[in-house]
């Protein structure tokens, strides 16, 4: 990095610290008040007890890594790049993440009639009683024939995201083929994509959390800041590293994937996003939304009987990486870290379960 480039990253990250100092962008609510405003994902708010839970939990980590390095607290390496430095942490777990048979999801695909232009429920019906039980046996139709024939073409090819689009402007979001589109991915490509913020979008990006499978194994690697100083670096790490893989997130849509974008602007790094991607959100909601007061991670987490080691709400992540900033104590990290990894599992977990729901 050329001097003048790095005194410019420097001022910016000074700039950034002073407007990270005191953030608190949520509510801490008593468990006898009204859940109304934890009732959609955008909004934050942390129950008391989870409040008082995590400041305990930030006195525990604060007293026993006092004084020690990042290293002996998270085992990882410092990675460098034209952009900066940002810290390397690698782990694996038991894979927990299921993609449905190819086979059966493009037979459940082809199934549904309506997914080409101009059929809804009464002519798909009209069409099966003809014995056109498929888009494949519509090739021979003299009115859907060309059309099916150009589906066919996206499905033998496997391209997803132009699959997606197509999907998109004939079902909503939530369907089910949507989930069922991963199936046409490599396992191996598959990218689960988790990140931590300082607060709302323009505010840096503190950790990049990315899983992949490996076989019966899931292999999972985050990119932390050690300062603010490090943001430009991960985020060239995270982004060279995904390259163009599909991606599974939870809210990425809105939030996530943008907030990559608008950080990677802020750098000048170029950020090629436009990939396949499943928004397990929008699943969720659609198979959830009948039996949970809110679709929150943590709430369909406590749902499926998962439970997390370390417990830091989402909202809290920026008060922690605050308090390490001010101190430099280790401790607050090693939660942070934790509640990242956890997020990637329950989304791979999350991901699979959701097929057994659709099989019901």
């Amino acid at each position: 990095m050329v001097r003048g480039e790095e005194y410019r990253l420097g001022r910016i990250a000074d700039n950034l610290r002073k407007r990270v100092k005191g953030l608190r962008e949520y509510r801490i609510v008593s468990e006898g008040e009204p859940l109304s405003s934890l009732n959609r994902v955008d909004e934050t708010g942390v129950y008391k007890s989870e409040y008082e839970d995590a400041l305990r939990l930030k006195e525990q980590l604060v007293s026993r890594f006092q004084g020690k390095p990042l290293e002996e607290a998270i085992p990882g390496e410092v990675v460098s790049n034209d952009y900066s430095e940002c810290y390397a942490i690698s782990s694996e777990c038991f894979r927990q993440l299921r993609v449905e048979n190819y086979e059966n999801s493009k037979r459940a695909i082809l199934s549904n009639l309506k997914l080409l232009s101009g059929i809804g429920p009464v002519w798909e019906e009209r069409l099966k009683r003809q014995g056109y039980q498929t888009i494949e046996d519509l090739t021979r139709h003299p009115r859907w024939g060309k059309t099916a024939n150009d589906f066919l073409v996206l499905i033998e090819a496997k391209d997803v995201f132009s699959l997606q689009n197509w999907l998109r402007g004939r079902l909503p979001k939530s369907h089910p083929l949507g989930h069922y589109l991963a199936s046409f991915c490599e396992e191996k490509d598959l990218a689960i994509v988790d990140i931590e913020t300082l607060g709302l979008f323009g505010r840096p990006i503190i950790l990049f959390g990315v899983a992949r499978l490996d076989n019966d194994r899931i292999c999972i690697n985050q990119l932390l800041l050690r300062d603010i100083a490090d943001e430009p670096g991960a985020l060239w790490e995270c982004l060279s590293r995904l390259k163009d893989s599909p991606l599974i997130t939870f809210n990425g849509r809105s939030f996530d994937l943008p907030y990559i974008q608008e950080r990677s602007a802020f750098y000048s790094v170029i950020a090629p996003l436009d990939v396949p991607h499943f928004d397990v959100l929008h699943f969720a909601r659609r198979a959830f939304h009948d039996v949970l007061p809110n679709c929150r991670l943590e709430t369909i987490e406590a749902y499926l009987g998962v439970k997390r080691k370390m417990d830091l709400p989402s909202a809290m992540v920026p008060e922690f990486y605050e308090s390490y900033l001010q101190t430099r104590n280790v401790g607050p990290l090693v939660a942070i870290v934790e509640h990242n990894k956890q997020d990637l599992l329950t989304l791979t977990y999350l991901f699979s379960k959701l097929y057994e729901v659709w099989d019901t």
